[in-house]
């Protein structure tokens, strides 16, 4: 039998390299997974056992930019205004109206929008990034968001008040021939959603639930001659009342706080669920100054106590009507604002930012061009002045 014979390879070149195996898709998503659970694991730490650093991280990504004193400030802002004024933070925007002219600068502080206007008495309400800038008893409301004029809307009746909500939505409260009063809820751009037309009580106000499918009207009735207050809820697929909650007093302020309607009376803060469950937190005789319904889930009022010398009272409420923390105030306020966790306090003297549970989270002293704020839910706030307006960062 013939022999094999095997020719034998150059010990001299270079050893054949191992070829390595390709990872298998599944192993490396796998793999992938982990790592990003990890990462989600460390942030939702972070975030859960400290909400104010991480809002602090998150404006220093997001102003890294912005050119600021040796305070924080930024000074962005410049416009003209005059004693009527009102103003809005929409999502970075500042919104100034007064009864001459309406100015919208972006975040650099250019006009992206101006008009001018013949009021008599300029209100404005914002939320969520919208704004609606009308006369108390005209028919025209311009709707804005932070890029410019939305809609100009030309209505059938003399507006009595306007309450913009979540999602753009916002219901408007006025006077209709042939009606006491008619509520009317559009949508963020304008179009008509749901009409309201009462023919048996007066409505001052009106909001919008948070989800959308609510409509609540602050009603003033008469019984055996006397006023009575109540809060009227109707499903926005019904002209049927769907549930009514009491209140006492008359209502200043509505909004939502916490998944319920909001309703600030002369007498209490009041809660009120869909189904008309109602809770509140009654103000002992006390009278309310000033009133913040703009965080997630609280409110914040300020009450003036003259029974007992003029004693001022700053108190955080929950949707369930229980006083979260209370501080006595003893510096003149003028104007507070809330906003996803914090609350700006503005003093004649400073500047303060709290939690909810009034721990100072930042002080910026010497504010005595400032003549009202507007607290972002970052954690920064808008301190607007006659002509002017500066961002704080902390």
């Amino acid at each position: 039998m013939e022999q094999m014979k095997f020719e034998q390879g150059d010990l001299q070149q270079e050893a054949p390299k191992r070829i390595k195996k390709r990872q298998p898709p599944r192993r490396r998503l796998r793999a992938l997974a982990v790592v990003a659970a990890a990462v989600l694991a460390v942030v939702a730490a972070f975030v859960l056992l400290d909400r104010t650093a991480f809002d602090g991280l998150r404006r220093s990504i997001a102003y890294m930019q912005a050119e600021k004193d040796e305070s924080g400030c930024a000074r962005l802002f410049q416009y003209s205004s005059d004693g009527s004024s009102r103003y809005a933070d929409l999502n970075g925007s500042l919104l100034v109206a007064s009864a001459n002219e309406i100015t919208l600068l972006d975040d650099k502080g250019n006009a992206v929008y101006h008009t001018a206007l013949q009021f008599s008495q300029v209100a404005l309400s914002a939320a969520d990034g919208q704004a609606a800038v009308y006369e108390i008893g005209g028919r025209t409301l311009y709707l804005l968001n932070s890029r410019g004029l939305v809609q100009q809307m030309d209505l059938e009746g003399d507006i009595f008040a306007v309450q913009m909500g979540q999602g753009g939505r916002f219901a408007v409260t006025l006077k209709k021939t042939g009606y006491k009063t008619t509520v009317s809820v559009y949508n963020g751009k304008g179009e008509p959603l749901y009409d309201f037309n009462s023919a048996q009580s007066y409505l001052l106000t009106a909001a919008v639930s948070e989800n959308g499918k609510y409509m609540a009207a602050a009603a003033m009735s008469q019984d055996n001659g006397s006023f009575v207050s109540s809060l009227q809820i109707y499903k926005l697929t019904s002209e049927t009342m769907a549930a009514e909650g009491t209140l006492e007093g008359g209502v200043y302020e509505m909004g939502t706080v916490g998944g319920r309607f909001c309703a600030a009376t002369d007498k209490a803060l009041y809660f009120v669920k869909t189904d008309g469950t109602v809770t509140s937190y009654d103000f002992q005789g006390a009278s309310l100054s000033r009133c913040g319904l703009g965080a997630d889930k609280f409110a914040a009022v300020l009450l003036e106590n003259y029974a007992s010398g003029g004693q001022t009272h700053l108190a955080i409420v929950n949707a369930a009507g229980e006083e979260i923390s209370s501080m006595a105030v003893d510096s003149e306020v003028l104007d507070l604002s809330a906003a996803g966790r914090y609350l700006a306090v503005l003093y004649s003297n400073k500047l303060v930012i709290y939690d909810q549970k009034l721990r100072e989270c930042a002080v910026l002293e010497d504010v005595s061009s400032a003549r009202r704020v507007l607290m972002r839910s970052d954690g920064s706030a808008v301190l607007a002045g006659t002509n002017a307006a500066s961002l704080y960062l902390p």
